[in-house]
């Protein structure tokens, strides 16, 4: 190894000046390619003053090496921080445009404009978190470059606490802006579920009661019904059985239904149970009986009180004891004109009855509303719309 002071050399030819610290510590120099190359195994001999001033040289370079590297990154990380910027004011355009002009969603496909918003939004408060924590670091390493001692380093370290702390800080509220929107977001969803149904729903009513326009003046026709029978008030729609006997007595709506396939129609009335002794049976059918017998033939449709379905002259099915009317009851029956199907309600509650249709080879008949009665006293009153018991728009 070898130790220089300008031509002066310190190996084999080591002066005593050099020895007693005469030495000029600005002009030392290490060799340090060939200092460590095997070639020279002596040691020099070196006072205290000479080592002092290398390692002094040593950390000076050592120094200036850190800070050629910090103010490299430096530079990299302003390029970055020039970088977020321009991608934050992109963004910030963006949010605005959506939320002044309502645009359609052009970054996020997929994505609707409410939902775009809310990403946007979170993205840019991203974007702050890093532009804050990159101009921190920018500080720290001019800071550090402009000192380059102990007293920098400490302020690093105390920056670099405190930006991890801001960076705690930034994700608690990112996670809080988030969940915010989201349940923002949702709540948003909810309230435009339950606006829309509400439009369904009176949406779906309007139809239904143009519907049943054709039931508003519909009323038991005076002329088709048996003597035996008698129809009480102004309205035509209650009557009675005011014979002392008893048997089977008919009687008929003036106006009847027509089923048509291209219209949403549906045809659906109710009556309500004064008073019963043991029978009765009510519905649609095609043909008018006024004579003094059984109504059900080809062609009706009826429900009477011990829970019976009938379907074109029919009993379908076991009695049903749940389906089973009486005095103080009200039940319904309907026909979608559509589809044909035909639905039974029993105080405001809907029966099962999803497999009986009106038959097509009565498709194109008339239809007309009636009650048959069976004992003396026996009494009831119609209700051909539109205000009816049953809720039609459940349907």
């Amino acid at each position: 190894m070898s130790i220089s002071t300008n031509s002066t050399n310190y190996g084999d030819d080591f002066t005593p000046a050099a020895a007693n610290g005469e030495v000029n510590g600005d002009a030392i120099s290490l060799d340090i390619d060939g200092q460590f190359d095997g070639k020279n195994s002596e040691t020099p001999i070196i006072d205290q003053q000479q080592l002092k001033k290398f390692r002094e040289k040593f950390a000076k370079m050592e120094m200036e090496l850190k800070m050629a590297k910090l103010e490299v990154e430096n530079k990299e990380q302003k390029l970055k921080l020039h970088e977020v910027l321009v991608e934050q004011k992109a963004l910030k355009e963006k949010v605005e445009k959506i939320e002044q002009k309502k645009e359609k969603n052009t970054i996020f496909p997929n994505l609707s404009t409410s939902e775009e918003v809310s990403v946007l939004i979170a993205r840019i408060a991203e974007l702050n978190r890093a532009k804050t924590i990159e101009a921190s670091l920018a500080c720290s390493c001019d800071l550090f470059g402009q000192n380059g001692n102990a007293i920098a380093a400490d302020q690093l370290t105390k920056i670099l606490e405190k930006i991890s702390e801001m960076e705690k800080q930034q994700k608690q509220q990112n996670e809080n802006t988030t969940k915010a929107t989201a349940d923002q977001f949702s709540k948003m969803q909810n309230d435009q579920k339950i606006l829309l149904g509400k439009f369904n729903k009176s949406e779906k009513e309007q139809k239904l009661r143009k519907a049943l326009l054709n039931f508003r003046q519909n009323y038991w026709d005076a002329n088709a019904f048996q003597e035996e029978l008698q129809i009480i008030g102004d309205k035509n729609l209650t009557v009675q059985y005011k014979k002392n006997d008893c048997g089977w007595c008919s009687v008929f709506a003036k106006h009847p239904i027509l089923l048509n396939n291209n219209s949403p129609d549906i045809f659906y009335y109710e009556i309500s149970v004064k008073n019963i002794k043991s029978f009765m049976i009510f519905g649609f059918t095609v043909k008018k009986i006024t004579k003094f017998e059984w109504i059900i033939q080809k062609g009706t449709y009826a429900y009477d009180n011990l829970g019976d379905i009938w379907i074109n002259g029919e009993r379908k099915g076991r009695r049903n004891a749940k389906y089973s009317y009486g005095t103080g009851d009200t039940v319904g029956i309907g026909v979608n004109s559509a589809t044909r199907q035909i639905i039974f309600t029993k105080n405001k509650l809907r029966l099962d009855s999803s497999e009986f249709f009106v038959a097509p080879s009565f498709a194109d008949d008339s239809f007309y509303p009636f009650v048959s009665l069976l004992d003396s006293d026996d009494k009831i009153e119609a209700n051909f719309g539109p205000n009816f018991r049953f809720n039609l728009a459940t349907l």
